[in-house]
């Protein structure tokens, strides 16, 4: 058995044969791990390098943001006696105390979930024309629109280019073997080959992009038609999906971001 390098015509088949991993799901996998990856780096006590720790659990310790210092919030959980609470408190105060950020509050989780959630209704609610212009800005900024496909056009050349070296295999004789090895056209004809193929890959690849794009897409989009008739409760997928940050302006008040970038302020009953 001899790797083909070249020598012989070569087939990209697709969908020959069920994958370990489905396509969509490989694709949203890459663009969680960009998007972790991208995390906001906070230096922490005890740490020698900036870290951009990623929890999948709770969705505000990525989106909570100290509006006085712009520290991520961590939660916490204090304890006294039997009793123990749920707060969020911002990581450069828990680490290094006044030293860099002065008055930053500690924000109850329970009120600070329903604030959140009201600021979404609220959202919803005060305007018709805002989810439709969140729902383009989101389509815009997750790229869901599909670009020119010439991924036919180049498989048809590769398969022009399979006849010719073909062809020009057939003149080999077993007197001049070498005569291969010296035609110019053979290593014209293999190197436009590898960079159709190298091309038709990106073209495979944006495809399944586009695809697991256009799901996550239809999945927001019935999120947020839901938000305007029916009460919702905190959800860290819902969360994830709609919010670019939430700011702790205050003890008592919050500014909501949401990622086509409109603000909300609202009130945090505590």
């Amino acid at each position: 058995m001899r790797i083909n390098g070249g020598e012989r015509p070569q087939y990209y088949v697709e969908n020959n044969h069920p994958a370990i991993i489905d396509s969509d799901t490989f694709a949203q996998v890459q663009e969680e791990l960009a998007r972790r990856a991208s995390k906001r780096k906070v230096k922490q006590v005890g740490t020698t390098t900036e870290q951009g720790k990623y929890c999948g659990k709770y969705a505000l310790t990525e989106l909570l943001v100290c509006g006085e210092c712009g520290t991520p919030y961590r939660r916490c959980t204090w304890t006294a006696g039997d009793q123990k609470r749920i707060v969020w408190r911002c990581i450069s105060r828990l680490d290094y105390g006044k030293k860099y950020c002065h008055h930053s509050p500690t924000m109850e989780e329970a009120p600070l979930q329903e604030a959140i959630m009201n600021a979404i209704l609220k959202t919803a609610k005060s305007n018709p024309d805002i989810l439709q212009t969140l729902k383009m800005h989101i389509q815009m900024e997750l790229g869901a629109e599909a670009s020119e496909d010439e991924s036919i056009d180049i498989q048809i050349r590769i398969a022009q280019i399979d006849k010719e070296f073909n062809g020009i295999l057939n003149t080999v004789t077993a007197e001049n073997p070498e005569s291969l090895l010296t035609d110019p056209r053979v290593e014209a004809l293999m190197a436009e080959k590898r960079t159709l193929e190298s091309r038709l890959a990106e073209y495979i690849a944006a495809e399944q992009h586009r695809k697991s794009t256009q799901s996550r897409l239809d999945q927001i989009f019935s999120i947020l038609d839901s938000i305007k008739n029916h009460p919702l409760t905190f959800d860290n997928e819902i969360i994830r999906k709609i919010l670019q940050c939430v700011i702790v302006e205050s003890k008592d008040k919050i500014k909501v971001i949401f990622i086509d970038g409109l603000e909300m302020e609202t009130e945090v009953e505590q």
